[in-house]
């Protein structure tokens, strides 16, 4: 009971800024920026910073807004978990630490007069948004620091993590995960726009499967229930919640194994991952052809419903081919994209990788059919199967034999939204083109 009555809180609460957020706003995706990009907003306590906008009449109004500390390994600061980090900050925003806010909160360029409760901050910052081709839709957020008794933070939350529950739960989605392995999900459900009504299932469940067929000697299969995971440590605020998990799996009687560990962030409409896999041999000179892994999802309804587009090739299709060659001139150089589209819910998924991968030719493919989750084959017992015969519909591939040995990054974004517009997901594609401008007012 608790755990509803907390989720219909957070609704209400989202309905209820709804009018002013639409009255401002850029875009409604979150803002992260690292203290390295606006450096003269760097270098005070955490605890000095509050956040505003600005009203018409030029009110500062206080915003929900949140500073993630990164550590010197690189690795965010969490302070919950069975395995902490939270002594690994120095406690001053700097370096690689992030603050975030929503873009939906951002206001106009309009230097606040008046501050709540007469309380005008020690040092103001502007720190502008604007988008190059579209300078009327410049927005800005007021940077107000405090060096003695700042005013409370704002109550408003965003998203809220139930550990006990294993669930992310936004005015956007909930997200369920597997309590036996983080690196599944047991369901994704989408929030109807109209609160008295039910909430929509998106994704049923997911699923991940490797084949890594070495030479000269044999063929190693796993899904998710042969890799290890554990949640190590969390974050919850505001704006985000950020957990690591880590995954470990070993290769039968062969002494090495495949680490990897993610930090993921979940937003009121998106879910950033930023992974880390190690291979331990270089796949280029020691697994065959068709060792490949993919990572998949049993969308509850047909893919046929939705509008699917996507600059990546089918994992059935001819590198050689017309479309092939289209989609790859259309790509940026390391970015790529697919998006579902629905009449009452959308879902852009972004896949960035490293210079590493992309020298080597190792990008993502796409696999796609057209049946919805309960006519998917059934697999009670978890078996390895390969596309085609798992519970998956929709799912991204790799190839093992384009890994090369070491550490490789991916940078994995997954945006949510619980109705149909065209215009935020265009807004969603076009995040990279925002310009973040600093002076202090």
């Amino acid at each position: 009971m608790k755990a509803r009555l907390s989720l219909q809180w957070l609704v209400v609460i989202e309905l209820l800024f709804a009018v002013t957020r639409l009255q401002a706003g850029i875009h409604r995706a979150p803002v992260v920026l690292k203290a390295d990009d606006i450096k003269s907003i760097s270098r005070y306590p955490l605890g000095f910073y509050r956040l505003y906008r600005s009203s018409a009449n030029a009110g500062a109004v206080a915003i929900p807004f949140q500073i993630d500390e990164v550590n010197q390994l690189g690795d965010y600061v969490l302070d919950g978990g069975v395995q902490p980090n939270a002594d690994s900050g120095n406690r001053y925003f700097d370096g690689q630490d992030e603050l975030s806010f929503m873009g939906d909160d951002v206001g106009p360029v309009l230097p606040p007069k008046l501050w709540p409760q007469g309380r005008k901050p020690d040092v103001i910052y502007e720190l502008r948004l604007q988008h190059p081709s579209q300078q009327e839709r410049s927005g800005a957020v007021y940077i107000g620091v405090f060096f003695r008794d700042p005013p409370k933070l704002v109550e408003r939350r965003y998203v809220v993590f139930d550990v006990n529950q294993d669930q992310i739960r936004t005015s956007r989605y909930s997200y369920h995960f597997d309590p036996r392995n983080y690196l599944v999900v047991d369901d994704i459900k989408m929030r109807s726009s109209d609160p008295q009504s039910e909430d929509l299932s998106l994704i049923d469940s997911s699923t991940f499967y490797m084949k890594a067929d070495l030479k000269y000697f044999l063929t190693v299969f796993a899904n998710h229930r042969s890799v290890d995971s554990r949640l190590e440590a969390y974050r919850s605020g505001p704006i985000r919640t950020i957990v690591r998990v880590s995954f470990f799996y070993t290769f039968l009687k062969l002494k090495f194994e495949v680490g990897m560990y993610t930090e993921v962030s979940f937003f009121s409409n998106a879910v950033l991952l930023p992974a880390v896999m190690y291979m331990p041999i270089d796949g280029i000179k020691h697994f065959n052809d068709g060792s490949g892994f993919y990572y998949g999802f049993a969308l509850q309804d047909n893919p046929s419903q939705f509008e699917f587009a996507t600059n990546m090739q089918s994992v059935t299709e001819s590198s050689t081919s017309w479309l092939s060659f289209l989609k790859r001139s259309q790509s940026s150089s390391d970015l790529y994209w697919a998006s579902l589209v629905g009449k009452d819910r959308m879902m852009y998924v972004e896949l960035q990788l490293s210079k590493a991968m992309l020298e080597a030719k190792n990008i993502p493919r796409y696999y796609l059919s057209s049946q919805s989750a309960s006519d998917l084959p059934p697999n009670p017992k978890h078996e390895i199967r390969p596309l085609g015969q798992s519970p998956v519909n929709l799912a991204l591939y790799f190839d093992l034999t384009k890994f090369k040995e070491g550490e490789h990054q991916l940078g994995f974004q997954l945006f949510f939204e619980n109705k149909r517009d065209d215009v935020i997901l265009e807004e969603f594609r076009q995040l990279k083109r925002w310009i973040y401008k600093v002076k202090r007012i």
